[in-house]
């Protein structure tokens, strides 16, 4: 995994997203795409402009561009301050170099389909959570990354920690969504110092994790096996309490084993991880 994007919307996340993408590439190499979405102020008019007077408009329309404005030198600002304490090189990427390059760019206009296409020439996309109140844009594209770039995405607590993903829970329940996981995150576990197959039992899982632990050491990776039961609070607590124990700094997970819809519906591991949790976990729809 050697090219990183990181959505970025002048908001509370914005430097942990990056700092967890400098820190995942570090002593590997790799660019960072650092990339703004914002919707163009105009965009605001369908939605303002019935019933209103054109000066009731123009005000809306001025405090939109401000707001703009003022996001631009948000992000700029986080950005530079980020590059000025990571020392990562500002420039474009460096194929076959150990070298971590970055550059900044922006999206403005409708952002999700722009967002999906580029998310889908990422390796991995980072973001920060939690997801607070008032950040529609960063739920938006989350819930795209996931669902339909194809790429694995690293969800980081905002808190100014990172992770390197050194010790890793791997997360198995014989799913094909499981399975997809531990493929598309090969690279990360063939790096990691140890990785723990974690099985949590729930009355509904009879996958075994050695199976996949013995399968996994043929691929170099240092993998152990574990079975938990499941604690009360459900599958994604469970989770974070057995990677306590070990001191774990990476859960992998496969996202929604279950319908979009039933996950809605009835609630599920993927959306326990995303709103509960705050351990560094890396989802695989």
């Amino acid at each position: 995994m050697k090219r990183i994007l990181v959505p970025l919307l002048g908001q509370s996340g914005d430097r942990s997203a990056l700092d967890a993408a400098a820190a995942f590439l570090k002593g590997h190499g790799g660019h960072i795409e650092a990339k703004l979405y914002r919707r163009n102020p105009r965009d605001v008019m369908p939605i303002v402009g019935e019933g209103f007077s054109a000066t009731a408009i123009e005000q809306v329309m001025d405090a939109a561009e401000a707001a703009a404005r003022d996001q631009d030198k948000s992000v700029k600002a986080t950005f530079e301050s980020w590059q000025d304490a990571t020392g990562v090189t500002v420039g474009a990427a460096k194929p076959g170099d150990s070298t971590v390059t970055a550059e900044l760019d922006s999206v403005v206009g409708p952002i999700l389909n722009t967002f999906t296409k580029r998310g889908r020439l990422a390796d991995l996309i980072v973001f920060a959570r939690p997801m607070a109140q008032g950040q529609p844009d960063r739920e938006s594209l989350l819930e795209a990354a996931m669902m339909d770039t194809g790429k694995p995405v690293l969800l980081v607590p905002d808190d100014g920690s990172t992770t390197a993903g050194r010790t890793v829970i791997l997360a198995w329940n014989g799913s094909k969504e499981a399975a997809r996981a531990v493929s598309i995150a090969m690279p990360v576990l063939t790096r990691a110092d140890s990785v723990t197959v974690l099985t949590v039992k729930d009355g509904d899982v009879t996958a075994d994790p050695q199976e996949l632990a013995d399968a996994l050491k043929l691929n170099g990776v240092n993998a152990t096996a574990a079975v938990a039961e499941m604690v009360k609070a459900g599958v994604a607590n469970t989770l974070d309490s057995e990677a306590a124990k070990i001191k774990a700094d990476l859960v992998v997970i496969g996202a929604y084993s279950h319908s979009r819809m039933r996950e809605f519906i009835m609630g599920g591991v993927t959306d326990d991880m995303l709103n509960e949790i705050q351990l560094p976990v890396l989802l695989v729809h």
